[in-house]
């Protein structure tokens, strides 16, 4: 199963739950009892004398299963998805046997099974549980899930998960379109070539500039690349990139050699995403990305807004606009590229047939690459479309922490009974967010986010401090300029989009400012919204 298609049915499991469906209550083997069988398969693995394991897969393996404990997570999925085939009722003991059995044949211990009929299902069930993100209570989440929520295509929502408007587009499309897709809105996020999670700019000019890379691994360990392995190997799973890890003979040694090489269709993509120009993809990335409260995660107090709101909005405004402008332009060129069709067939034969042809090449692929820009914007010029929100500071700061995969400790001081802020809701989720990146990049172990209404009750003071190094006073202002980074691999993006959503949409400020015992200190004035919502 592809990287794109484990995405993809991660989110729909998302959604299934999201949707009121979640999976009935089944047996769940203990999860020192999947440890022990682990190790005891791998044991064995390592002992068969047929084995092709050599020490480095074998620990590759090992790293695999055991990573967020994935090993309990996927031993779990694949007992509950039995018990809802083939084991329907079946006692506990075989239910045990059938997830060992099912842990054997994933670690590539070739186990006979019964009959083929049940071979086939078990390995379907087996390949379904891998890639399922963990039960409630059993396992951290896996990579796939840690991914979807760092790249904001799922959203925590109080004490679940739900697919947010990014997994929702992406669900839509499908082969080169999805991969697209992905990167364009890793590119939107990236946080610099070091970031695990995205593709950088300055990544994907790396490959282009050095399209193939193999040496042997311990070069590798010496050898600073400068850009994140993760974000490599993950190239390789959607089809851009090779990523190589093999055996080569050296002087008559195996010796493990691992690398890349950027294929064809890998080239043009990336060629793509570095284009000058706007696309629609590139577009609708970016404002998902960073203007993600357009489409409300829940209306407060479950109210929703008008639809003369709705249709008084900018964001619907500049859709509508988009539409129409879609409409004119596949209006003009349809008609074109049919009467020239008929022109081609009517040249055929004829003295000017030569002249003709040697024009088409400048014409016809012109014409099909204007329509599908279109056709591309047509998609996506609804998906953005949606109006501002009032919404609470405390569970925006609660979705912000909960969000972060970070070993950071984060206090709350910040009153329930605040008045709402009025702007675009998730945006400001990422630029808390992105404070909070700031301060664990930094070196910071502890932030304290507190907050009062100031005594006119007109705006609410919020303080995030944070025990790092700290800023220099003639860092204070610069630092939030585009570009401009304090840190080596920073992108200079994360507190430019601070200021942004703070002072251009929430109509309020921003400054780093003085902390007398040390570290760094972000203090925002936000105005509160003028109505509260019901």
């Amino acid at each position: 199963m592809s990287f794109i298609e484990e995405l993809k049915e991660h989110l729909q499991n998302v959604r299934a739950v999201q949707d009121g469906h979640p999976a009935p209550c089944h047996f769940v083997p203990d999860a020192q009892w999947i440890r022990a069988e682990f190790i005891r398969l791998a044991e064995q693995l390592e002992s068969g004398k047929k084995s092709l394991f050599s020490d480095i897969i074998l620990s590759q393996l090992h790293q695999t299963w055991s990573t967020d404990d994935r090993v309990v997570s996927f031993a779990s999925n694949l007992a509950i998805l039995l018990q809802e085939s083939f084991l329907h009722g079946e006692p506990r003991t075989v239910v045990e046997e059938h997830v060992r059995l099912g842990m054997a044949r994933r670690m590539g211990i070739d186990m006979p099974v019964s009959s083929l009929t049940r071979q086939l299902e078990l390995d379907r069930l087996t390949n379904k549980a891998w890639h399922q993100p963990p039960p409630p209570g059993t396992a951290q989440p896996s990579r796939i899930a840690k991914y979807a929520l760092e790249i904001r295509a799922v959203r925590r929502k109080a004490d679940r998960h739900e697919v947010a408007p990014i997994g929702e587009v992406l669900l839509a499309l499908s082969g080169r379109d999805a991969i697209q897709w992905l990167l364009q809105v890793e590119f939107a996020q990236s946080m610099g070539p070091i970031d695990d999670w995205r593709l950088s700019r300055e990544s994907a000019e790396y490959l282009l500039e050095n399209p193939e890379d193999v040496r042997p691994e311990y070069d590798w360990q010496e050898y600073q690349l400068g850009h994140s392995w993760e974000t490599i190997r993950r190239l390789g799973s959607l089809g851009v990139l090779e990523f190589i890890d093999e055996m080569r003979e050296v002087d008559d040694v195996e010796v493990p050699y691992s690398g890349y090489k950027l294929l064809t269709g890998g080239k043009r993509i990336l060629e793509s995403l570095l284009k000058p120009t706007e696309s629609p993809f590139s577009v609708l990335a970016a404002t998902l990305s960073q203007d993600e409260s357009l489409t409300a995660l829940e209306k407060e107090g479950g109210s929703r807004t008008g639809i003369d709101t709705v249709f008084n909005s900018s964001a619907i405004a500049t859709a509508r606009q988009a539409r129409l402008v879609v409409h004119e332009i596949r209006n003009a060129l349809i008609p074109a590229q049919i009467a020239l069709g008929s022109l081609y067939s009517s040249m055929v034969g004829s003295q000017s047939e030569a002249e003709l042809a040697r024009f088409r090449p400048r014409i016809d692929p012109g014409i099909d690459r204007a329509l599908k820009f279109v056709t591309d914007l047509l998609k996506t010029s609804e998906l953005a479309a949606r109006a501002p929100e009032d919404f609470a500071l405390l569970r925006v700061l609660a979705d912000a922490v909960a969000s972060l995969a970070t070993s950071l400790r984060i206090q709350l001081h910040v009153a329930p009974d605040l008045p709402s802020l009025s702007g675009y809701r998730e945006r400001f989720v990422l630029a808390i967010v992105n404070l909070l990146r700031n301060a664990e990049q930094a070196g910071a172990k502890q932030v304290l986010i507190m907050s009062e209404l100031e005594a006119n009750n007109r705006n609410i003071l919020l303080t995030v401090d944070d025990d790092g190094p700290g800023v220099r006073p003639e860092d204070r202002e610069r630092i939030f300029q585009r570009g401009i980074s304090l840190r080596s691999g920073g992108a200079g993006e994360g507190l430019a989009l601070v200021k942004e959503v703070v002072e251009s949409e929430l109509r309020g400020k921003v400054a780093c400012v003085d902390k007398p015992d040390g570290g760094a200190r972000f203090r925002m004035r936000l105005p509160v919204a003028e109505r509260t919502p019901r």
